[in-house]
């Protein structure tokens, strides 16, 4: 402090002014303050604390929202499995609502349910040559290929060839399920019963803890709060003719006429006869031409032997083939 010196005298004017200035403060900390002013002052303090918290409540969600959107449109698409094809429209009768919404050779996926009306009936081509026949006035969901469920009305199921195979085609109905064992046969439902005839083979029918089975000529009904009834049916019965109706178009390239009248004959309930063995061999050898689109069973045998020397009677159950030599 000593080797600092004696301070210099601070000007008079400096002090003046540094006086006049703490005095002015003092006097403004020491008036009473006015009531109006502090009023202005916190309103003020609390509108913009107001529109903070304001601003905060609406840009929080619109920016939690953006960044959802973003986050959808940068990360990839869940992976959605693809619509699975069960069948594939094969003839359509009638001309109602049906025929606007279906066409030939249109796929059919499953989950779809199908509903005809009064004049309508649809025939769907399923795998390994199996066909469901949907008549009229009838409601049908497609599970699967090999699985449906018949909420009202009849079908018929034709399985092929493929005759006492596993896994056969499964219909389910209010009454219980129906499963084939390589068959030709038709189911029908209403509220009161179930119906189940077969063609040809064996049908398995489950029903309320009870099994049954019908076979080749029998009409199995099961009636609610009754007793289950067994009743013989011809394969070429008249109950079988809205099926022929419906019969999925026979492609005839390279088949030959044997095959040809294999199926004319199954198609319709009957069995194939050879007068001899020499119109049997004619037949193996001779290939059909044309098409038979359109065309019943009965009119495609009639359309087709017509422009050939085979000629054929229809007897009973049976189709007779003769070979005529010219």
């Amino acid at each position: 402090m000593k080797l600092a010196g004696e301070r210099p005298e601070i000007p008079l004017s400096v002090e003046s002014r540094v006086y006049h200035h703490v005095q002015q403060e003092w006097q403004k900390a020491t008036i009473k303050p006015n009531g109006d002013k502090v009023y202005e002052e916190v309103h003020r303090t609390w509108r913009r604390g107001s529109l903070r918290a304001a601003l905060l409540r609406w840009t929080l969600p619109l920016g939690i929202a953006a960044a959802a959107a973003i986050a959808l449109f940068v990360m990839p698409p869940m992976d959605v499995p693809p619509l699975q094809v069960a069948a594939t429209v094969s003839r359509i009768v009638g001309t109602g609502p049906l025929s606007s919404s279906y066409s030939e050779g249109a796929p059919v996926y499953s989950g779809e349910v199908i509903s005809t009306a009064a004049d309508e009936g649809l025939s769907l081509l399923l795998a390994r040559s199996e066909s469901l026949r949907i008549d009229a006035n009838t409601q049908i969901r497609i599970d699967a290929a090999d699985r449906f469920t018949l909420l009202a009305g009849r079908v018929y199921a034709d399985s092929g060839q493929f005759v006492y195979r596993e896994g056969g085609l499964k219909i389910e109905t209010g009454f219980g399920s129906v499963t084939d064992v390589g068959t030709q046969f038709s189911v029908s439902v209403s509220d009161e019963r179930l119906e189940v005839a077969v063609r040809e083979g064996r049908v398995d029918v489950h029903s309320q803890n009870e099994d049954y089975a019908a076979r080749v000529g029998e009409r199995l009904t099961l009636i609610a709060g009754g007793p289950a009834l067994v009743t013989d049916i011809d394969t070429n019965d008249m109950y079988w003719d809205w099926v022929a109706d419906l019969a999925p178009a026979l492609d005839l390239t390279n088949i030959s006429l044997l095959d040809f009248l294999k199926w004319a004959a199954r198609e319709t309930g009957r069995d194939l006869q050879f007068e001899n063995d020499e119109s049997r061999m004619f037949a193996m050898r001779t290939d059909v031409h044309g098409s038979v689109n359109g065309l019943t069973p009965d009119e495609a045998l009639v359309s087709i032997l017509a422009t050939t020397t085979v000629r054929y009677k229809i007897e009973n159950d049976r189709i007779i083939i003769e070979h005529q030599s010219q």
